[in-house]
């Protein structure tokens, strides 16, 4: 804007001199005396005003090279934004998967660095968390399922927290380029008496995207396509709300291409790392990356997804998407005397979107079966001793894919008379295994029911910093065991920048 002012102002200065050398050299009368000192006088003006206009126009096309450089270097200038409702790749808990991710409308400070023809934007989300639990569970700070044999607890986390960096200015083929580094601080905990307060870092997201004017290809690990919706969470980031309770999630390394049809729709499709959800052996160092059964079946998951979407919704002036999508891996499995692929397959319709102008709802349904890889099943993706009941007994039939079903949608209401910053969210989940898929011949005991239900309240203390609590129940019943239950509660804080 200075530049501007200061290039309007030249602009201004040499009219200003034009005119004032066409009154000296035309209008004025001493110029008209022939020979002498005053016609000298004024040829002497002429020139120093001459040379004054030869620098500022000097001056003036720098300011107009400038300008342009500035405006060639904003050509996406947009700031990440996550705040509590961009969870898990983005803010507390929401959905940093396709369809709720960077939904805050918040202004922020622009933190990016020009480097040359590229932008450099740092973004994060700094998380707070404590939290209770009245029984045991998997996870203490955003458990997944009910456990037995462990007691009830309490703590408080900040390995949630985020970090991030996106880098916008490339131009490949016609297309804009972009690239996302995203990680966080949940990727376990070393070796010490006080390791549970040093989160190690985790890959969230690391892609490049080219982006043509309908045409867009995805290179590197980001969210699934299949079910891709997460609920709002000020206590679920770093694992989305629900996951093995209805919610399949996963991010994976992939090849994504996506074209828009007309102007409502989207076609997604792609090639992703096969994760079955197994535990393949690290060899003497956990760096050491050994095959699981999705890589062993060396078949890539093939994924894709149609989606709907309206920028009036309901006549809200907000806008709504509903998607369905399909999902088809395999996993090599060897167990006794089996060795073979087991096919994985799903398929799951999402939705989100205002029903009135305060009262939204979102949600997933799905079914398929070998889907441990994005902890479908809670969490089980395959029975690797499967058994057929022959007489009141269980006679091993080598390994079977557990096929499964489930959902979770929540409702959320932006509470009238507190500046829209009040926000309370309702949500419930369920995953119900086959229980005939879960029959083995040693006697495992599988999880066969996993039901879930939380209500959250997240309030904006300011556009970047957030406030709030959850209630979480889970009920999880067991093949050979009693159902176990659990009551989470959770008080969270984030701040986005």
């Amino acid at each position: 804007m200075q530049n501007l002012f200061k290039l309007l102002f030249l602009v201004c200065l040499l009219v200003g001199l034009s005119l004032s050398i066409s009154a000296q050299t035309l209008a004025s009368p001493e110029t008209s005396v022939t020979g002498g000192k005053i016609e000298e006088d004024a040829i002497e003006r002429v020139k120093r005003l001459e040379s004054k206009v030869t620098a500022m126009l000097a001056e003036l096309e720098a300011l107009k090279r400038s300008l342009r450089t500035a405006d060639n270097q904003t050509v996406d200038k947009s700031v990440p934004t996550a705040s509590v409702a961009a969870a898990n790749s983005d803010a507390p808990g929401s959905s940093e998967k396709v369809a709720t991710e960077n939904k805050s409308e918040s202004v922020k400070k622009d933190l990016s660095i020009d480097a040359g023809d590229y932008r450099v934007t740092p973004y994060g989300i700094i998380f707070f968390n404590a939290f209770a639990n009245s029984n045991g569970t998997n996870n203490a700070d955003d458990p997944l399922w009910a456990t037995s044999g462990k007691p009830g607890n309490s703590g408080a986390s900040g390995r949630q927290t985020r970090l991030g960096v996106r880098i916008t200015g490339g131009k490949f083929g016609g297309a804009n380029v972009s690239g996302v580094v995203e990680a966080d601080f949940y990727g376990g905990f070393p070796g010490v008496g006080v390791g549970e307060n040093m989160g190690v870092l985790r890959l969230r997201v690391a892609k490049a995207t080219f982006e043509w004017e309908k045409t867009s290809l995805l290179i590197g690990q980001d969210w699934i396509l299949f079910a891709p919706n997460n609920p709002q969470s000020i206590a679920a980031a770093a694992i989305p709300q629900f996951a093995a309770a209805g919610n399949p999630w996963a991010r994976l390394p992939q090849i994504r291409i996506e074209q828009k049809i007309g102007k409502n729709f989207k076609f997604q499709g792609a090639l992703l790392a096969p994760s079955a959800g197994d535990f393949p052996a690290g060899g003497a160092a956990p760096a050491l990356l050994q095959p699981g059964s999705g890589s062993s079946s060396k078949v890539p998951f093939i994924q894709s997804r149609i989606a709907y979407s309206n920028g009036n919704w309901f006549g809200s002036k907000k806008n709504g998407t509903i998607g369905l999508a399909g999902h088809y891996g395999r996993s090599r499995v060897s167990s006794g005397n089996f060795s073979g692929d087991i096919d994985g397959y799903g398929i799951a319709f999402d939705w989100s979107f205002p029903i009135v102008r305060r009262v939204s709802i979102s949600g997933e349904v799905f079914s398929g079966e070998n889907l441990g890889g994005m902890q479908a099943g809670i969490f089980q993706g395959y029975n690797s001793s499967y058994a057929i009941i022959v007489n009141n007994a269980p006679v091993a039939a080598g390994v079977k894919g557990i096929r499964t079903h489930g959902g979770w949608t929540q409702l959320g209401w932006n509470l009238p008379g507190f500046g829209d910053r009040l926000n309370i969210y309702g949500s419930v989940g369920i995953e119900d295994p086959h229980n005939q898929d879960l029959v083995s011949h040693n006697k495992q005991n599988f999880r066969t029911r996993n039901f879930g239900y939380a209500f959250d309240l997240i309030y904006k203390l300011t556009p970047q910093f957030s406030i709030g609590g959850e209630f979480r129940r889970l009920e999880t019943s067991y093949f050979f065991t009693d159902r176990e239950k659990a009551n989470h509660l959770n008080f969270g804080a984030s701040y986005s920048f």
